[in-house]
């Protein structure tokens, strides 16, 4: 687990110290700095590629919560995946259950959802790479090959064609027109015999240009068998087909594998952390007597996850007098080998997905309407050969389920805003989406059929007020929707079809953003209330043996505070000493419950508080030190009758460049080894010798260098 190295990169001098240095990562943190680039024009992007600074200025018009991640700002830790790019983030919470497996929750989005992950939509470049079925992977992006994220809460991804309670992270990646050096080499290595390689290449000529990176991982785990070995490929190339017509090409082709080490109990991970699960055993019955295994351990049964992916897609823009039009398509194709318990055996799927979207908008000052406006829609499907078969020992045995599943969803939006009087932006969105979710059996038994279709209206209406250029002041109430996603309908194959309800909601968000002398802030409240929430709950399947299920909640209550503050203590001549702040409150609870009254919903932590204290110079060096604090864990059942102690881990991050082309970092992380919980699954009632929990990485350090040219 990369926990506490997030932070900028000190490679060359930007506009100032404070935007070197200052960079919690809400949008607020950044109007200043929009104010210098719209008149010295830097770093421009192209239609389809739009740069990290013409991107700023479109998201703080949104009138809610907008996270705003530049590469800059994780490149100098060693960041493995999605989750660790986003740690710095107010309201997000992310963690990782196995290295390259994420948990990433955003306003409780997805509360510990097993198997694949919902309840956000994540794009890359404004396509959609969340999985027609509702889930998304998140391995599927690898953080060498960002440029920057987007980070849309709630029904504020509703610019890109989310509803979700958690919204859309969009990862927009780099082009031939966007990197600075045409050639670039980072080598990593460090605990665990971690070794990691990323190589890349761009180029942009007159008409056409083109990025391609390739990143292998390797390493063999805090815990027993958990091996890593992934390899990710990714390219696009554009076309300039004239100055107002330009299309890009993407192609993403992934081969990540990594085996899994289970979860344990509360005295296990006291007793050794580093751990697999055990077996579970009965007998013998007398003396000299055989035993009988119940359950195979990781080792046993050789636990693990292989996934394959290659996805291509493309996005063509169109920039008129009065509007600019945007389009394309996408197809995917997806292997999964995911060998777990007994009870659930080897799980063997093979998916394609088709889909495409189109956008049309034009802003206030260049719409012939009066006003800005953008619509947009979007269309996928996805086929999946889903097949269960028994673990024997790590050996396909009988097959146990075959089912081919269907999905497909529409989507369409309008977004309107005005100018009702200077600097004062009112917004309103309208968003119909409609989904299907089809389950057909092959094999009779244990599976059944089922076939559910949803849809909804989610209406926004919001706007932001700009104060003095400096900051805003901003509130929506918004409605949201959320259809089960294929896999909590079947629970990947282990139990039969179960009709679920879609998840609904209500959200009000008022909050504030910006820069004043030596402070910059990004705070928002929120509250949620809603409806069907999509809960997991472990199914006790054999002694201390459990498999997820999915249901809905009846009311439940989301509420929280998102808050990024950065202190500027001390600025002189090329140096800057600043104190960063993240923190989120997740106040969950079901409300009025017939079985859990007012009770905390499980899954996620009340409390977590990220800070870094960082001295820099723009010579090419900075020095910092960083803490991630949980006061308590989370209740891991609904009953709250059992809950994980809280930790604080503290790291630090060294970095230095030695010349324009040559960068260093070190950095330490868990520094105290504290034996800590990191996941845990989720359950109605549990007890503390429930193997419910996923321990944390213990101490670890990682280095790396750069090489640019």
């Amino acid at each position: 687990m990369t926990q506490m190295q997030r932070s900028a990169w000190i490679a060359a001098p930007r506009l100032s110290l404070l935007s070197t240095t200052a960079i919690a990562q809400g949008i607020g943190q950044r109007l200043l700095d929009l104010e210098e680039i719209k008149v010295q024009a830097i770093n421009s992007g192209t239609l389809t590629a739009p740069s990290a600074q013409e991107r700023r200025e479109r998201l703080i018009k949104i009138p809610g919560a907008i996270g705003f991640v530049e590469a800059s700002e994780f490149l100098d830790g060693f960041a493995q995946s999605l989750g660790d790019t986003l740690v710095f983030t107010p309201g997000v919470f992310a963690d990782t259950s196995a290295q390259r497996e994420n948990r990433i929750s955003i306003r409780g989005s997805g509360l510990n959802s097993a198997f694949e992950r919902r309840g956000i939509t994540v794009l890359r470049d404004g396509v959609p790479i969340t999985r027609a079925s509702g889930s998304t992977e998140f391995q599927e992006i690898d953080p060498l090959s960002i440029q920057y994220l987007e980070v849309l809460k709630g029904a504020n991804g509703m610019q890109v064609g989310a509803a979700s309670l958690g919204g859309a992270i969009n990862v927009i990646t780099p082009t031939g027109r966007t990197v600075k050096d045409p050639y670039f080499f980072r080598f990593e290595g460090g605990s665990f015999e971690t070794l990691r390689a990323n190589a890349r290449v761009a180029h942009a000529g007159e008409t056409v240009d083109f990025y391609a990176g390739v990143t292998g991982l390797f390493s063999e785990g805090f815990r027993d068998h958990s091996d890593v070995n992934s390899v990710y490929g990714f390219t696009n190339v554009g076309i300039q087909l004239s100055e107002r017509l330009e299309t890009r090409f993407y192609i993403t082709a992934l081969s990540d594998n990594f085996e899994l080490a289970g979860s344990l109990t509360l005295d296990e991970i006291a007793e050794d952390p580093t751990q697999t699960q055990p077996a579970v055993e009965i007998g013998p019955f007398f003396p000299g007597g055989p035993t009988i295994l119940l359950a195979g351990s990781p080792e046993q049964d050789d636990w693990d996850r292989n996934l394959d992916v290659i996805r291509v897609s493309n996005k063509t823009a169109l920039a008129l007098d009065t509007m600019t039009l945007e389009g394309g398509a996408w197809v995917s194709y997806r292997k999964l080998d995911h060998a777990i318990t007994r009870f659930a055996g080897i799980i063997d799927q093979e998916e394609w997905e088709y889909g495409l979207f189109g956008r049309a908008g034009a802003d206030e000052d260049d719409s012939e309407l009066g006003f800005g406006w953008s619509f947009g829609f979007q269309a996928n499907v996805g086929s999946n050969a889903a097949r269960n078969w028994e673990n024997d020992f790590g050996e396909r045995g009988d097959l146990s389920t075959d089912n081919d599943q269907d999905s497909a969803n529409i989507l369409a939006y309008l977004n309107l805003s005005k100018d009702v009087f200077e600097d004062f932006t009112v917004v309103a969105t309208v968003q119909y989406n409609w989904a299907s979710r089809d389950n057909d059996v092959i094999l009779d038994d244990p599976a059944t059929n089922g076939r559910l279709t949803f849809d909804q209206i989610s209406p926004r209406l919001g706007f932001v007020w700009t104060l003095e250029e400096d900051y805003q002041v901003y509130a929506n109430v918004s409605r949201g929707f959320e259809p089960p996603a294929l896999v909590d309908l079947t629970a990947g194959g282990a139990f039969p079809f179960t009709e679920l309800e879609a998840q609904t909601s209500w959200t009000a968000e008022i909050g504030t953003r910006g820069q004043l002398d030596w402070v910059s802030w990004d705070v928002t409240y929120y509250r949620s209330w809603v409806e069907n929430e999509f809960l997991d709950f472990a199914v006790e399947v054999g002694e201390n043996t459990f498999v997820t299920a999915t249901s809905n909640a009846g009311d439940t209550i989301h509420q929280g505070i998102e808050l990024g503050a950065d202190f500027e203590l001390y600025q002189k001549d090329d140096m800057a000493l600043v104190w960063r702040h993240v923190y989120t409150l997740n106040a969950f609870n079901f409300d009025n419950d017939p079985d859990f009254g007012n009770n905390r919903l499980p899954g996620v932590p009340r409390h977590a508080y990220t800070s870094e204290l960082r001295l820099a110079s723009e010579k090419g060096w900075f020095a910092g030190v960083n803490v991630r604090w949980i006061p308590d864990g989370p209740f891991v059942d609904s009953a709250n009758q059992v809950a994980p102690d809280g930790y604080a881990l503290w790291g630090f991050n060294l970095g230095y460049r030695i010349d324009e082309a040559v960068q260093l970092y070190l950095s330490g992380e868990n520094l105290a080894d504290k034996t800590f919980v990191a996941n845990t699954g989720v359950t109605d009632a549990a007890q503390i010798t429930d193997r419910l929990f996923t321990p944390g990485q213990g101490r670890a350090l990682f280095g790396g260098v750069t090489i640019s040219f």
